[in-house]
C-alpha cells in the first residue's frame, strides 16, 4: 500500500509542477516517462476503484501533497494523463524540444486506434474533448477567433455524443462543470456557436436523432439552468442571440421574458425625456430597444411574437397612446411595424 500512495503522491506534485516554470527543463523523455506514469495510474484506478478501504486509504493522503494545482481525489486518477496533456499544451515554459513532440505523443496516428486501452487512443479522444483547441494556440498560430469558436464548438458536440444516451444526468455535469470553471463569457459563446453550427448542418435521419439529442441536451441546460439563461440572454451580442432564437425557438420565449422584466425596470425622467434605467445594473433604454429591434429582425415569427408581447403588456398598463406614459407604447412605436 505505502509505495502505491507513494506513486499517487509524487504523480500529484508532477501535475502541480506541470502548471509552472519548471518545465523548462523538461526534454521530450521527460514528458513521455510522465505521461506513462499517468498512465499507469490509470490502471491503478480502474483495479482499485471498487475496493472501498484502499481507495478511502490514497483519497486521505491526496489532497496534502497536490493542493489545488494537483490530484484532489481518487476518481482524478482517470482522467492523470488528460490533466497533464492539457496542463503542457498551455505552459508556455515547456521546452521547445518538448514542444515539437508534443504532436507525435499525443497525435501518433491511426494506428494507436487497433491497440487495447493505448493511451494515445485515450489522448486523440482526449484531443477532440479540448487539448485540440490548445494545440491550435501553441502550434497554429494566430487562428481566426471564428474558427477558434467553430472548433470548440465541434467538441463540445462530440463529447455530448460519446456521453450517449437519451439521460442528460452527465451532459449536464459536464456543461455545469464548464460553466464553473470557466471562462463564462467563453462558455457562452461556445454555446451559442454549438446551437448556430447545428441549425446551419444537415438534419439527422429520422432513424438516427443522435444530432436532435445533443441539441436538447444543451437547450435543455441553457432553460433549466437560470443562472446560465440570464447571463446567456444578456451578455450575448443582440444579434446573434437573435439568429440563435430564430433556430431554436425554445430560447425565444424565456428570452422574450428577460427583456419583458428589463423593461419594467426603467422609469421615464421626465427632464431628460427618457426611459432610464433604476439601477446601475439595469438594462438601458438602447440595449433594450437594439435586442427587441434584432428579434423582430431575424425571423418573421420572432416579430410577431415580440410585437403580440409588447401590445399585451401595453393593454394592460392602460393602452395609452401618448408617448412617455408607458414603456411598452413607446418599445412599440420604435420597433418596426409596432406603430
Amino acid at each position: 500500500m505505502e509505495p502505491l500512495v507513494q506513486h499517487t503522491e509524487r504523480f500529484s506534485e508532477l501535475l502541480a509542477v506541470s502548471c509552472g516554470p519548471l518545465v523548462r527543463t523538461w526534454d521530450a523523455a521527460t514528458v513521455r516517462r510522465a505521461l506513462q506514469w499517468a498512465r499507469y495510474l490509470l490502471h491503478v484506478y480502474r483495479r482499485f476503484a471498487g475496493r472501498g478501504r484502499i481507495r478511502e486509504a490514497l483519497e486521505r493522503r491526496l489532497p496534502a501533497p497536490g493542493g489545488p494545482l494537483g490530484l484532489r481525489s481518487f476518481a482524478a486518477l482517470e482522467s492523470g494523463d488528460a490533466r497533464l496533456a492539457l496542463r503542457l499544451l498551455r505552459n508556455r515554459a515547456l521546452a521547445p524540444s518538448a514542444v515539437r513532440a508534443l504532436p507525435s505523443l499525443l497525435f501518433p496516428g491511426p494506428a494507436a486506434d487497433n491497440e487495447d486501452d493505448v493511451p494515445q487512443a485515450r489522448l486523440v479522444l482526449l484531443a477532440r474533448r479540448g487539448s485540440a483547441l490548445h494545440l491550435l494556440f501553441r502550434l497554429g498560430g494566430d487562428a481566426p477567433k471564428g474558427a477558434l469558436l467553430r472548433t470548440h464548438a465541434e467538441l463540445l458536440y462530440a463529447r455530448l455524443r460519446e456521453l450517449g444516451g437519451a439521460d442528460s444526468t452527465a451532459a449536464r455535469k459536464l456543461l455545469d462543470t464548464l460553466w464553473t470553471h470557466g471562462p463564462r463569457e467563453h462558455v457562452l459563446s461556445v454555446t451559442a456557436e454549438a446551437l448556430l453550427c447545428e441549425a446551419d448542418s444537415e438534419p439527422a435521419p429520422a432513424t438516427d436523432p443522435v444530432g436532435a439529442g445533443e441539441t436538447q441536451k444543451l437547450l435543455h441546460w441553457l432553460l433549466e439552468s437560470p443562472e446560465v439563461l440570464a447571463a446567456f440572454c444578456r451578455h450575448m451580442p443582440a444579434k446573434r442571440l437573435a439568429s440563435v432564437a430564430g433556430c431554436h425557438h425554445a430560447l425565444s420565449r424565456p428570452y422574450l421574458d428577460l427583456l419583458t422584466a428589463c423593461a419594467r425596470q426603467l422609469h421615464y425622467d421626465l427632464q431628460k425625456g427618457a426611459w432610464v434605467p433604476t439601477q446601475p445594473k439595469d438594462m438601458p433604454w438602447e440595449e433594450l430597444w437594439l435586442r427587441l429591434q434584432s428579434l423582430c429582425h431575424a425571423q418573421p415569427f420572432l416579430q410577431e411574437e415580440v410585437l403580440a408581447t409588447l401590445r399585451s403588456h401595453k393593454a394592460l398598463d392602460g393602452d395609452f397612446e401618448v408617448p412617455g406614459m408607458s414603456i411598452w407604447t413607446d418599445l412599440l412605436l420604435a420597433l418596426p411595424g409596432g406603430a
